[in-house]
């Protein structure tokens, strides 16, 4: 089944931002940053799974044929293929998941570091307890 619209609303635009974030929750390192330098480059393919923005999941263009829950095509899909998501509204997108990632590296660095300073032993006299 081919789906196709004639004009979109804003509800279509929310729900295909909403997917796109949704992917890219699942794509992996890699994936996110050549996206972003493909899409600063004007290089991602519109209408082909060969290198459209979710092909990308794996790590490189082509590298996925589906979205995550398995179909071909979504309510980003259909946006993106018509031209009515830019490749500087997906930037923004991919900027914020990978942001999103790096903030959580680094909670994850700080609750690492507290735990290890409370598992340390406090040597305070000189004599091992």
């Amino acid at each position: 089944m081919h789906n196709t619209i004639e004009r979109y609303s804003e509800r279509h635009r929310d729900e295909a931002m909403a997917d796109l974030r949704a992917e890219l929750m699942e794509f992996s390192h890699d994936g996110l940053v050549q996206l972003r330098e493909d899409l600063a480059r004007s290089a991602v393919v519109r209408g082909s799974w060969a290198g459209c923005v979710i092909s990308y999941k794996r790590g490189a263009p082509g590298s996925t044929r589906r979205d995550r829950l398995g179909r071909a095509r979504n309510a980003f899909t259909v946006l993106w293929d018509n031209g009515w998501i830019t490749d500087e509204e997906v930037m923004a997108v991919v900027d914020e998941e990978l942001a999103r990632r790096r903030s959580l590296e680094r909670e994850k660095e700080r609750a690492g570091t507290q735990e290890a300073e409370q598992t340390e032993p406090v040597e305070r006299s000189g004599l091992a307890a």
